[in-house]
């Protein structure tokens, strides 16, 4: 079952879908965080396939837009690294007030990951397990320094800057965005999460080294601190090529480990 719901932040409504397995009381649940200029469903529909294959092991969902994206009727300008955080922790809410959700984890993808990274800093007692996928968690610019270097000025000077996408409309980001990217570390905020997490990365991922990965799996304070680079990977899992095998090869993966979990 998919129930497409809203749940309240401060200053906008962040639209979510949320999908439970049929006839079972109790399960865990998984929130999934779409990266930069995405949307709930992700690239190609990755989060939307993820969740189908979650609730067939039993396992609940629930993806949501970041402020300006998808079905956010927030502005784009809206959208701030921080108020990603904020946006996850209210998600988070509405999963621990679920009668029928036992346990919550968290997988980001991209940027998404990163928001991830920072969120576990203040709420790692309340994740049971953590997954990156194709995660861009370095401290300060890391991945996003070709767009400081090309777009930070404009923002400085105008508030707002306008980005081309290649796959999307163009997104418009504020200089806020860019200093909470600067001026966070979510590598030092993932140190304080102690439970099990999943690094993944593609071999060919062009926007993320593929290493940091490593990086951000060893990252953690925990035991269990699993990575894999997939060959002949890009950052998106070869979704958007007649590739069919590798962005599923990911998905079982991913849901075979998190069931391992819980």
């Amino acid at each position: 079952m998919e129930e497409n719901i809203i749940i309240k932040n401060d200053k906008y409504d962040i639209p979510a879908a949320l999908c439970l397995p049929k006839n079972k009381k109790t399960y865990p649940a998984v929130i999934l965080c779409h990266g930069t200029a995405s949307n709930k469903d992700e690239v190609g529909g990755l989060f939307k396939i993820l969740a189908r294959t979650l609730r067939e092991n039993n396992i609940a969902s629930i993806r949501f837009d970041f402020a300006g994206c998808g079905q956010s009727k927030a502005p784009e300008e809206e959208l701030t690294f921080l108020g990603e955080v904020s946006d996850t922790e209210k998600v988070l809410e509405y999963l621990k007030s679920h009668p029928n959700i036992k346990d919550i984890g968290i997988l980001g993808f991209s940027q998404g990951a990163r928001v991830m990274a920072h969120f576990l800093g203040k709420n790692h007692q309340d994740i049971s397990f953590a997954v990156s996928w194709s995660g861009a968690c370095h401290n300060g610019k890391g991945a996003f320094e070709i767009l400081f270097k090309e777009y930070y000025d404009i923002a400085s000077r105008d508030g707002i800057v306008k980005i081309p996408m290649k796959w999307r409309d163009d997104i418009t980001v504020s200089k806020t965005w860019f200093d909470e990217i600067k001026d966070t570390k979510p590598l030092d905020s993932l140190s304080k999460y102690k439970g099990p997490i999943l690094a993944i990365s593609g071999s060919l991922d062009k926007l993320v080294d593929p290493n940091h990965s490593k990086e951000i799996a060893n990252s953690t304070s925990g035991n269990i601190k699993d990575y894999k680079i997939y060959k002949d990977m890009g950052h998106n899992f070869n979704i958007l090529s007649d590739d069919k095998k590798s962005h599923q090869l990911v998905i079982k993966d991913t849901v075979n480990w998190i069931t391992k979990q819980i």
